[in-house]
């Protein structure tokens, strides 16, 4: 469990758009690594993905999970992140999705965006921090 200080503290560095990559664990003990968009609200990071990817199998059967956010272009400075996913697949999903993608997309191409999204079958892997690393 974070305190209030590394909390805010990753708040702030997770403010822009960044890329963050997901770290999963595949049936065979590898790590699987996918590169994503989020939004940290609510002192969770919430990440959009569909349950065809090899991510979402993954997460359905060990909820472990490490995150790593980094500055660019040359990542001088980064976050890593590890905790436990929880998977959300009901309607829930929709406005944690369109604040994901309000961060990254311009303002005229969101709607367009979502109604793509909505013909998908998504969920929100949502990632609540234990520890947080900074470099």
């Amino acid at each position: 469990m974070l305190n209030s200080a590394e909390l805010a503290r990753l708040e702030t560095f997770l403010d822009p758009s960044w890329i963050v990559v997901v770290a999963t664990i595949g049936r065979d003990g590898m790590p699987h690594l996918t590169p994503n968009w989020y939004v940290f609200e609510d002192g969770r990071v919430a990440v959009s993905t569909t349950k065809e990817t090899v991510k979402y199998t993954n997460l359905s059967r060990d909820g472990r999970v490490s995150l790593c956010v980094n500055t660019e272009p040359r990542a001088k400075e980064y976050a890593t992140i590890r905790g436990e996913a929880e998977i959300l697949d009901d309607e829930s999903i929709w406005p944690i999705t369109r604040h994901i993608v309000e961060r990254y997309m311009p303002s005229d191409k969101v709607e367009e965006q979502m109604a793509m999204l909505r013909k998908q079958n998504r969920v929100i892997v949502s990632v609540k921090p234990d520890r947080v690393t900074f470099r």
